[in-house]
């Protein structure tokens, strides 16, 4: 595996953000809340998703009530989050399918759930399993490659892989909140606050001083 000649030493990483970030997941060894959550957080904050799940889990607490439900009232009650009628559909016909099937434990099977890409398979395989992997999304693609971790050209799967290689297995499930809350709060696309970050003595990016 290629890597920079310039990177942030990975242990070092994961140790001040781990100090800086709580990690609190949602509805922890959940698999089913943690899936259908997950499809809820497309694009929306975490303080809107989470309090509009609990909300939909009191109207709805099994996956058969849920298949059940009448869409416009999914709707309704998915209002707060982005994309809530194509949600509404997607929560579910996942709930139907769990349903059927339970909540799947491979990266292949969970991507044939309603909704469910490479990303959130991950975060319930993390977070619901308690499953060690690693979920890539744009916040963890961008601060990889800042970190000199990954290459520009690398795509999620080659993100994750190299992720894989350079972290212990017990920290995998970490990773990718840890570089998430970096990203929300400091790592940002634009303007990236590099003087507040704590890894401003480690990072190898280029607006770092």
């Amino acid at each position: 595996m290629h890597i920079h000649k310039r990177f942030a030493p990975p242990q070092e990483v994961v140790h001040l953000l781990a100090q800086t970030y709580t990690f609190d997941p949602y509805a922890k060894n959940d698999p089913t809340r943690v899936l259908l959550s997950c499809i809820l957080s497309a694009r929306t904050k975490d303080e809107i998703t989470y309090p509009t799940a609990d909300r939909l889990f009191s109207f709805y607490p099994t996956t058969l009530s849920l298949c059940q439900a009448h869409l416009t009232d999914l709707e309704n009650i998915l209002k707060p989050v982005g994309f809530y009628r194509q949600k509404a559909k997607y929560v579910r016909d996942a709930a139907c399918y769990i349903e059927k099937w339970g909540v799947p434990k491979t990266t292949k099977q969970l991507t044939q759930v309603p909704g469910i890409g490479p990303k959130c398979a991950a975060i319930v395989r993390a977070f619901g399993w308690g499953i060690p992997d690693i979920a890539v999304d744009t916040h963890v693609q961008r601060i990889s490659k800042r970190l000199g971790w990954t290459e520009e050209k690398d795509d999620h799967l080659q993100t994750q892989a190299k992720l894989k290689t350079l972290l212990p297995i017990h920290e995998w499930v970490y990773v990718n909140h840890l570089l998430v809350s970096l990203g929300r709060h400091v790592c940002r696309p634009q303007r990236p606050l590099c003087h507040q970050c704590v890894l401003n003595s480690l990072c190898p990016y280029p607006s770092n001083p």
